[in-house]
């Protein structure tokens, strides 16, 4: 029978490997730093193989370590979602983390209305405005126009239009049957103009020669700017549906294109313990979602 490496060790070099740092592994351990560095030697001489590089004070995982380690975070991340199941079934918390827009516009004002229908399930809320997620393993649920990781199920929530977005007192500056005007005013944009581009020539206008873009790095940053009478926006209903019934943002949806890259989707675990909570939450979400007109 193959033998494997003592719990001990296992448990050190996950969270050293996690922190990169002995002494957080420590704390997080409660044990001393010798202790940690005893239970890495330990078994990297159960492995016969060196683990970690330690180099100025700093480690970093060896090629072995990294692939050691990839494996025994997600037997770790397994092991703690069974106990949980087993333990706290009546009380599960899912991690779920959404772009940044989506999460403080949208998804974090209607969370108490999920907890009144589910009271049996917490919601662990991030958001992140990165491009693409390190370590979306992390996460039972997530929610954004990221492409689909490894081992999660995608949905996507609708095929979203996009459309121009001002404040009311430079929408009574536009003339909207002439799509042109609106190149009058500052244009912003989060994506590096790109989607003024596409909608310019979708609309068949003449780009004029001094054409400002002002680029900012989130679609909610473009939306707020433009609810102080910064400009015309680019979003989505999906962004800011609450701030155009509340009438602090007007919609040119006469002028809506699709983004080729602007819809969002909802990709969850597969392989989580917790797979009917999740869908609970999910058919919750897509049901919430369809509504956003």
């Amino acid at each position: 029978m193959s033998k494997l490496p003592p719990l001990k060790s296992m448990q050190a070099f996950e969270a050293t490997a996690r922190h990169l740092s002995f002494s957080l592994a420590a704390q997080e351990l409660c044990v001393s730093q010798s202790a940690i560095s005893h239970q890495i030697k330990s078994l990297e001489a159960f492995l016969n193989k060196k683990l970690f590089i330690r180099s100025n004070n700093k480690i970093s995982l060896t090629g072995d370590g990294d692939i050691f380690f990839s494996v025994i975070k997600d037997c770790f991340k397994r092991m703690q979602t069974v106990t949980d199941h087993l333990i706290l079934e009546k009380n599960v918390k899912l991690k779920v983390i959404a772009q940044t827009a989506v999460a403080v516009e949208w998804l974090a004002p209607r969370i108490p209305e999920f907890y009144e229908l589910n009271p049996d399930i917490s919601i662990d809320l991030s958001m992140t405005g990165e491009a693409e997620l390190a370590e979306p393993s992390e996460y039972d649920v997530l929610v954004g126009s990221w492409p689909a990781p490894p081992n999660f199920i995608t949905q996507q929530i609708r095929e979203e239009n996009w459309f121009p977005v001002c404040a009311p007192e430079i929408y009574k500056q536009l003339d909207l049957d002439r799509p042109q005007s609106l190149l009058d005013f500052p244009l912003i944009s989060s994506e590096n103009g790109q989607d003024w581009l596409i909608w310019i020539q979708q609309q068949k206008l003449e780009t004029p020669k001094n054409l400002t873009i002002q680029h900012v790095s989130h679609g909610l940053l473009a939306a707020k700017i433009a609810q102080g009478n910064g400009g015309i926006a680019m979003s989505c209903d999906f962004i800011i549906n609450d701030l155009i019934k509340q009438g602090q943002l007007i919609a040119l949806d006469t002028l809506s294109f699709h983004l080729p890259w602007g819809d969002f989707f909802i990709h969850f675990s597969a392989g989580s313990h917790y797979r009917d909570k999740i869908e609970i939450f999910v058919g919750w979400l897509v049901d919430l979602c369809n509504e956003v007109k």
